[in-house]
């Protein structure tokens, strides 16, 4: 392991500005998301920037940058030992796999599992990010109480997991699951990858045994690291669960310039770091307040940091009898303009947006203020009515034909129509729920949203019919209820349908499964 050092890889002299992005044909954006990495998360500041620079030029024993970067960042955080993961979600799948395996060779090398181990989660925090505890071949189980642990066979539970930004709100009281995970002797795991550092820790302080945080979000170190800290034995049993070695997580490999900008990030954020941030952020705030206030018609409302959110966002409203125009069509005026400015689609209401100065300078809380104000206030010039065309009948039952980018599927779809109005059910391979959209002419919307495991499943299907056939695309995704925005509804990318009426007029009749 000692050999497994790594390429010498210097940056090159490129400028990290936003032209290397248009070189290849994509625009960059003003990031108003927040912490969001669909966008790429936040950039990294001009030191972590120099320190990663400065790393890349020589070698080193990435065994010895372990233990160097587990001493200091016990020393920074007072945690007993620490590493840098591949992201957040690499963490938790390490944590768990140090859970499972420790680091007996016997167990490492026939990770992952095959359901015999399970980690348990609370029922009213579930993720999205629970595909990196099934990686390491666990099953997830949810609980209400923490005495409902004491119905699970002790010896089956690798290790517990909570979400920091849900644990206020949940109904699983943290410290009984943390006195109850002690008395028991498992291992109580805390992703706190949303939210910005803090220590000393409570959750630390209080009964945890491992914590994670993101290394690419507020603290503004690369996006592509994470923090796993806590009990010494868990997190060097989880480096070694991880790279350089040949166990389970050797695809979760970090580099030896990352580590180094995910520290320097942290140390900076400690030293004083999010004092500046902040200030930075009620600036930006501040800045874009001044536009809004400015004009007749908007309500503006500074939202204070809370559980979920470890910082200040502005919201705006206005009314549709005084501009009549939606949060949509405004965030998709700001995507499509110059600069692009993209807001979280997620927070919208229907004459309502929010910004998230995470990522702003005071420059770009200027434009983006003024571009708003723009967008909102310009005279609204409505599409062009479509002209009257009679809509095609699709009332009945169709057999439903999805062809993904690899594999297929038959799922059905029993639907009611009144005029251009259609209402059904959308029945998946094991799953159904209520579907609805419309027709106008042969062109066919329809919405639904299938039961999922954590994620409600989403489908947008688009279709025209011809000669009695569907035909159209399906944008596929997945969300939770507080996360429910087009990003998330359609991050799956989309998939090819036809759909032709069956015989049967009722769910019974119609035969649904999946295919390769």
């Amino acid at each position: 392991m000692s050999l497994d050092i790594g390429c010498n890889g210097a940056l090159n002299d490129k400028p990290v500005s936003g032209q290397i992005f248009r070189d290849l044909g994509v625009e960059p954006i003003i990031n108003c998301c927040g912490v969001r990495t669909s966008y790429g998360g936040c950039n990294p500041t001009l030191s972590v920037f120099a320190a990663m620079e400065a790393s890349g030029r020589r070698f080193v024993v990435l065994t010895e940058l372990a233990e160097a970067i587990g001493r200091k960042l016990a020393a920074l955080t007072g945690a007993e030992w620490g590493l840098v993961t591949a992201g957040s979600a690499a963490a938790v799948s390490q944590a768990v796999a140090a859970c499972v395996a420790g680091n007996d060779p016997e167990k490492m090398l026939k990770l992952p599992l095959r359901g015999e181990k399970t980690v348990v989660v609370a029922a009213d925090q579930r993720m999205a990010y629970e595909h990196a505890i099934r990686a390491v071949g666990c099953m997830v189980r949810s609980i209400g109480r923490a005495s409902d642990l004491d119905q699970l066979p002790n010896e089956n539970i690798a290790a517990i997991c909570v979400v920091a930004s849900d644990i206020p709100k949940s109904v699983l009281c943290f410290e009984e699951i943390a006195l109850r995970a002690k008395q028991l002797g498992i291992p109580l795991i805390v992703d706190a990858a949303g939210q910005a550092p803090k220590f000393p820790n409570v959750w630390l302080q209080n009964g945890a045994d491992l914590l994670i945080y993101s290394g690419g979000k507020y603290i503004r170190g690369p996006q592509s690291t994470g923090f796993l800290l806590g009990s010494e034995r868990l997190c060097r049993a989880a480096y070694l669960n991880g790279p350089p070695g040949q166990s389970f997580g050797r695809s979760m490999k970090v580099g030896k310039d990352e580590i180094i900008g995910a520290y320097f990030a942290l140390e900076e954020w400690v030293q004083g770091g999010a004092t500046r941030a902040m200030e930075r952020w009620c600036d930006c705030i501040a800045i874009m307040k001044r536009e809004f206030v400015s004009v007749p018609g908007f309500s503006v409302e500074e939202i204070e940091p809370d559980s979920a959110f470890c910082n200040p966002r502005i919201a705006v409203s206005w009314q549709a009898k005084v501009f009549p125009v939606t949060a949509d069509v405004i965030a998709k005026k700001l995507a499509d303009g110059r600069p692009r400015i993209v807001l979280h689609d997620c927070w919208q209401g229907p004459q309502r947006i929010v910004v998230d100065p995470t990522n702003l300078t005071k420059v770009e809380a200027e434009i983006v203020g003024r571009s708003i104000v723009h967008a909102i206030s310009e005279p609204f010039v409505p599409p062009d009515a479509p002209p009257h065309e009679d809509s095609e009948d699709v009332a009945g039952a169709w057999q439903v034909f999805i062809d993904f980018l690899h594999g297929s599927t038959v799922h059905a779809l029993v639907l009611l129509q009144e005029s251009q109005g259609i209402t059904g059910k959308h029945i998946g391979a094991g799953v159904s729920s209520n579907c609805r959209g419309q027709i106008v002419g042969p062109k066919l919307k329809l919405v639904s949203q299938l039961p999922g495991d954590p994620l409600a499943l989403d489908y947008e299907f688009e279709g025209t019919l011809r000669d009695g056939i569907l035909t159209g695309v399906v944008y596929l995704g997945a969300s939770a209820a507080k996360y429910s925005g087009l990003t998330f509804r359609r991050q799956f990318g989309r998939a090819s349908w036809r759909a032709s009426r069956s015989r049967a007029n009722h769910t019974d009749g119609v035969e649904c499964a999946s295919r390769r």
